[in-house]
This record gives C-alpha cells, structure tokens and sequence, in this order.
C-alpha cells in the first residue's frame, strides 16, 4: 500500500467520529507552537517542582506515625 493509499484510509476511518478533517497545514507558525509548548511546560514545571519529594512525603507520613503512636501509649502520671 502507497501512502496516498494509507491518507485515504486514515481520512475515512476520521471521519467515522463525524468531525470535520483538517485540509490545510493551518495557520500557527513554527515559533508561535514552540512558545506556546515552551510556557506549558514551565507552568507544568513549576506546578511540578512544588509538590512534595517523596522523601519530603515519607518524612511527613514518618512523623504521623509517630505522633499516633504517641496518642496511644499510656502517659505515665506525675509525681
């Protein structure tokens, strides 16, 4: 099959969702794509970089189980 052969196959089997197909290349430039991934990922990085590590997690869950297993134990009463 020649790939002529394989952009029909592909229009048809698209126009199943009954969406319109692209027909041109469109209209946003090279640079204006690369910008817009260029600032999604720096929102994502930055999203990213304020969660907790997990070392950052397995401290916090750390001090949970202590402060529970505080709670539980029987004070000892004060002379």
């Amino acid at each position: 099959m020649h790939m002529a052969a394989w952009a029909t196959k592909l229009d048809e089997f698209l126009k199943l969702s009954d969406r319109a197909l692209l027909t041109t290349a469109g209209t946003v430039s090279h640079q204006a794509a690369v910008d817009q991934a260029q600032h999604q990922f720096d929102l994502f990085a930055r999203a990213r970089a304020e969660l907790p590590s997990p070392v950052e997690d397995h401290f916090a869950a750390a001090v949970r189980a202590i402060e529970a297993q505080a709670k539980r134990r029987p004070r000892k009463p004060r002379s």
